[in-house]
C-alpha cells in the first residue's frame, strides 16, 4: 500500500511535500505564492519613500523624546551595547552584515521554501506579515524617528555601516547599495526607525524557516534569529531599543488581528514521520504493505 510522508503545520493542515516531478509547475507555485508579497514590499519601500520628507524635521526631535522614555524606563542600551561591539572590530563587521544580509535575503529565501514545503504555514504567516506591514507604515507616517546612527558622535553614536562598510545606505557622496553606488536614485527613508521591521519581520522568517524544515531543532530559529538581528540593529546604530520593542508589539498585533478575523497562525511544527533524503527533497517514498 503506498503511503506518503506529511508534515503538520498545526492542528488544522496537514500538507504533502510537495513533488519535484513537475519542476516548472513548482516553480511557478512559489512565484504565484511570493507575488503578493514582493508587491507589497516594494509599495512598503515607496511608501516610507514618500513620507521621508517628514522626517528631517520631526527625526531628531522624536528621537530625543525616545531616548528621555527609555532613560526613564532604563532602556538606554544603546550606546553600551554599540561600545561592547566596537572594542570588538569582528563583531561591529558581523553585526553590519547580519544586518544587510540577515534581512531580506533570508525574509524572501524563507517565504519561498515554506511556499513550497508548507503552504499553508506560508499563507497564515503571510497574512500576519500584510498586517504588519500596513500598522508599520502608520508607524512610520506618524512617528518619524532619526535612528542613533543620524544623531552622530557628539551624542555618543557611530554609523558602523559607515565605518566599517557595507555603506548600505550610502556614503558621504551618497553613494551606496540601494542606489546602485550613486547611479540610481535612492528610496531609502532613514527616518523610518519606529518600529523595527528588522527584527519584526526576522521573526516571521525564523518561523517561515521552522515550518520549512520540519525539524525540532528548528523551531529555534523563530527565536535566535530574530534575537540576533535585535543585537545587530542596535550595534550598527540603526535602531533604539524601543524600536525593537515597538516591532514586535507590532508583530503581535498583527497576530492578534489575524486570529481575531477567523484565520489561524501557526502554532506548532512537528514531523509526523521521519524522513529520509528523498523526503526532504520533496519526492515520494513508495512504501509496500
Amino acid at each position: 500500500m503506498a503511503t506518503r510522508r506529511y508534515v503538520a503545520i498545526s492542528p488544522a493542515f496537514e500538507r504533502p511535500f510537495p513533488s519535484l516531478d513537475r519542476p516548472i509547475t513548482a516553480v511557478s507555485r512559489i512565484l504565484a505564492a511570493l507575488s503578493p508579497v514582493l508587491l507589497l514590499y516594494a509599495l512598503y519601500t515607496l511608501v516610507r519613500y514618500a513620507l521621508a520628507d517628514r522626517g528631517p524635521a520631526l527625526g531628531p526631535r522624536h528621537a530625543d523624546r525616545l531616548l528621555a522614555w527609555e532613560t526613564s524606563l532604563g532602556l538606554d542600551w544603546e550606546r553600551p551595547v554599540q561600545e561592547f561591539g566596537l572594542r570588538h572590530d569582528w563583531l561591529a563587521r558581523a553585526a553590519n552584515w547580519y544586518y544587510v544580509a540577515g534581512f531580506l535575503p533570508v525574509l524572501v529565501l524563507a517565504a519561498a521554501l515554506a511556499a513550497w514545503r508548507a503552504p499553508a504555514a506560508f499563507a497564515s504567516l503571510r497574512r500576519v506579515f500584510s498586517v504588519s506591514l500596513v500598522l508599520a507604515l502608520v508607524g512610520f507616517a506618524v512617528f518619524p524617528v532619526a535612528p542613533p546612527r543620524l544623531l552622530g558622535a557628539d551624542r555618543g553614536f557611530v554609523d558602523t555601516l559607515l565605518t566599517y562598510g557595507p555603506r548600505y545606505y550610502g556614503d558621504a557622496h551618497g553613494s551606496g547599495v540601494f542606489n546602485a553606488g550613486g547611479r540610481l536614485p535612492s528610496l531609502v527613508n532613514v527616518y523610518a526607525a519606529m518600529p523595527s521591521m528588522h527584527v519584526a519581520w526576522s521573526a516571521l522568517a525564523g518561523a517561515l524557516l521552522a515550518a520549512a524544515i520540519g525539524r525540532r531543532w528548528a523551531r529555534s530559529l523563530a527565536v535566535l534569529h530574530p534575537a540576533a538581528m535585535a543585537f545587530a540593529v542596535v550595534v550598527t546604530g540603526n535602531h533604539y531599543v524601543l524600536d525593537v520593542l515597538g516591532g514586535l508589539l507590532v508583530l503581535g498585533l498583527a497576530i492578534t488581528f489575524v486570529l481575531a478575523t477567523g484565520h489561524s497562525v501557526v502554532r506548532r511544527i512537528r514531523v509526523v514521520r521521519p524522513m529520509g533524503v528523498s523526503g526532504c527533497l520533496g519526492s515520494r517514498d513508495q512504501a509496500r504493505a
